[in-house]
């Protein structure tokens, strides 16, 4: 399907051509043109109709690009599910009442937007909103061959309908997600080695809905119950080594999976993708709580393998790549779209001062560095030895207020506040955000020593039973976050003085990683 742009002397050139029409490649297109809507936009979709990709949770940064920037609340309430915070929950090996599992979690309503989202209908309502604004569109169509030569010189060639055509591009944009097409033709795409985890889900239907009347009166009765719904919170189930996403959908169907650290863990490896997540599920009291009658859906399963990956390089004279092209990390906390937003402005930027006449070398190279700086900053900060102590309720219960109390402090806190200039580069650069950065991957790592300390003493998971850490005042930007933060430090130098004289079991070893190992789509993709 070609949709027809402005009337050209030349129909093959290109102001920007988009490769890629779902979040970050749409999002960009309406960008630019809300701004600029005399300028000649092109994007390449290769699907027919999207897929419900990975990715349904938003955080708050996320939840202020989609509302603040995009102008998406109206959207989002009428289709999509209103997330309630983040909800963790753990367990015993011994234990197999759901009532004696320890929660941590929002008591009361969360306040700033964030949601559950259907990627699939997401990502169409941005591309029907970049084509009504005028960019043109080709669907399905397959890039051939690229040449970055440069701003205004580069070329792309693609096949739609039996076709083969190519185009000049004023700027290359690749937005094709996890194919990340200019950092396979450029082999500038690497792996994560210090952080070899892998994750499978499946969409479910049947699922028992935690703020059923079954829970609350039965499974649930002994846990406290709180004011904000359970069952519309991103719920976790945590393992040392592992922990399990359940995501409400707005259709009545979940999104489940299992995200795995090789060293310490091994989930079900024979089957259907979905009948090992669900065996995976029914392994905790929780899990199998909800998921003893559930149901896969079939055709909608998934593995990814080597999760975390980046690009060497993300940007160039006449290029960009912006959201999961660029690389990704983890989705613990469901920060993928917070990555996705920032580079997205980013290149919003860059263009349109290019196209104002601008030199955007400088530009340019300050993204380079700063990309690179901040993914490392806040994978170190957050997630370097993480899935050691994930399956310990009071290690958690520290990184869970650390964590998400900086997040607000300052990520959360600077979109809201200047979000132009926020949004315009990535987080946690500046000799401010090393600071932060360097103190949450001090408290990060000696959390890590602490668990392989509590591992030695046979007291890891202590408190995983009969343990409600509710919390009753909300996060915000301001006094409520750092009274969170505050209370984390208590607890994780509490820890540190009941464990000042044990010896920690030794880390595990990293095993030796291929060099690109997202060589192919089709090595990450299962079908159950």
């Amino acid at each position: 399907m070609v949709s027809p742009a402005e009337s050209p002397s030349d129909p093959s050139r290109y102001d920007v051509v988009i490769i890629g029409g779902a979040f970050s490649g749409s999002a960009l297109g309406i960008l630019l043109k809300r701004e600029r809507p005399e300028i000649r936009i092109l994007i390449l979709e290769k699907s027919t109709e999207f897929d419900r990709k990975i990715g349904e949770s938003t955080s708050e940064v996320a939840g202020c690009f989609l509302t603040r920037v995009l102008g998406l609340s109206n959207y989002l309430a009428r289709e999509h599910f209103q997330k309630h915070g983040l909800r963790m929950w753990f367990t015993t090996p011994e234990n197999h009442d759901p009532g004696h599992c320890s929660e941590i979690g929002p008591f009361s309503q969360a306040r700033f937007p964030t949601y559950q989202l259907n990627r699939a209908k997401l990502d169409q309502h941005l591309l029907d909103e970049a084509r009504k604004l005028g960019c043109a569109l080709v669907r399905p169509a397959t890039v051939k061959d690229l040449d970055l030569a440069g701003a205004g010189r580069s070329t792309v060639t693609f096949k739609a309908d039996g076709v083969t055509r190519t185009v000049t591009a004023g700027w290359v944009v690749d937005a094709s997600g996890k194919a990340a097409l200019i950092a396979r033709k450029r082999g500038t795409l690497v792996g994560l080695e210090d952080h070899p985890v892998h994750s499978m889900w499946v969409r479910f239907q049947n699922v028992r809905d935690l703020d059923s009347h079954a829970c609350h009166m039965g499974a649930l009765k002994m846990q406290p119950t709180p004011v904000v719904s359970r069952g519309s919170a991103t719920n976790h189930l945590m393992g040392r080594g592992w922990w399990s996403w359940i995501i409400p959908l707005a259709n009545g169907e979940f999104s489940a999976g299992v995200t795995w650290d090789e060293r310490l863990c091994t989930p079900p490896a024979e089957g259907p993708v979905g009948e090992r997540v669900k065996a995976h599920m029914l392994s905790h009291p929780v899990g199998k709580l909800m998921f003893e009658n559930a149901v896969p859906v079939e055709n909608d399963a998934r593995i990814y393998k080597h999760l975390p990956y980046r690009s060497t390089e993300v940007c160039g004279d006449g290029w960009l790549a912006v959201g999961d092209a660029a690389g990704f990390m983890d989705p613990l906390y469901s920060h993928g779209l917070d990555f996705c937003a920032h580079s997205v402005y980013i290149a919003n930027r860059v263009i349109l001062n290019a196209l104002s006449g601008q030199c955007v070398k400088a530009h340019l190279a300050g993204h380079f560095e700063q990309y690179q700086e901040s993914y490392f900053r806040w994978f170190n900060a957050l997630y370097r030895g993480k899935y050691q102590y994930l399956g310990d309720a009071r290690l958690m219960r520290a990184a869970f207020l650390l964590d998400i109390a900086t997040y607000f402090i300052g990520p959360v806190q600077l979109v809201y506040r200047v979000t132009d200039l926020e949004f315009s580069k990535m987080p946690y650069n500046g000799p401010i955000g090393n600071v932060f950065a360097k103190f949450m991957a001090l408290y990060n790592r000696r959390l890590e020593v602490i668990a392989r300390k509590r591992l030695a003493a046979g007291t890891y998971g202590r408190e995983n039973l009969d343990h409600s850490y509710l919390i009753r005042t909300p996060f915000n930007a301001g006094l409520g976050a750092m009274r969170h933060f505050f209370r984390g430090v208590s607890i994780w130098l509490g820890l540190e003085l009941e464990t000042l004289f044990r010896r920690p079991i030794p880390a595990p070893q990293h095993k030796p990683k291929p060099a690109k190992p997202v060589a192919s789509s089709t090595e990450h993709e299962a079908v159950a």
